[in-house]
């Protein structure tokens, strides 16, 4: 039994201490990973605003899958209720998602830990204003992360797979 022992109790000290490494690692704030082109903004954007006057004016741009038409819709909003103008098939819903999760339209933090799934080929991007902030996000399915940020958005991206 001495053997086994000397043997298993430096691999489990290993083990734990790649852990605890990691776990350090993940939350340490840092710059977006390689390759992210995502800008980056350190605050939200607000839906407070004059009732009738645009508090988001978006520009949703979605695309299906390789060789698939874009599907691009306007959305403009005052606070939940959408604005005249709006062309965005589900803009009551897209502006109360907008109104209530105004995060959603930020960039993910570059050192998220994702799943590697692959959720399909959509790929969307939001760009305009939320509030006085500008916004500039994208969207796909390439990952855990994506899957997961794809849902929660899907008032204003519709729901993937399938032209709407």
């Amino acid at each position: 039994m001495r053997p086994v022992r000397r043997v298993w109790i430096p691999a489990l000290l290993g083990l734990a201490s790649c852990a605890v490494a990691l776990a350090a690692c993940a939350a340490q704030p840092g710059p977006a990973g390689p390759g992210s082109s995502e800008p980056h903004t350190t605050a939200p954007p607000t839906s407070s605003g004059t009732p009738g006057e645009p508090t988001a004016e978006l520009e949703v741009v979605v695309v299906r899958g390789l060789g698939e038409p874009e599907q691009r819709w306007t959305l403009r909003c005052a606070g939940p209720a959408p604005l005249p103008g709006s062309t965005h098939p589900w803009a009551a819903d897209a502006c109360r998602l907008v109104a209530a999760r105004p995060e959603l339209l930020m960039p993910p933090p570059g050192n998220q830990l994702c799943t590697q799934q692959y959720g399909g080929p959509e790929v969307a991007t939001i760009t305009g204003t939320a509030g006085s902030v500008r916004v500039e996000r994208r969207f796909d399915r390439t990952d855990g992360c994506g899957i997961a940020a794809w849902k929660a958005a899907e008032a204003l991206l519709g729901p993937p797979g399938g032209a709407i």
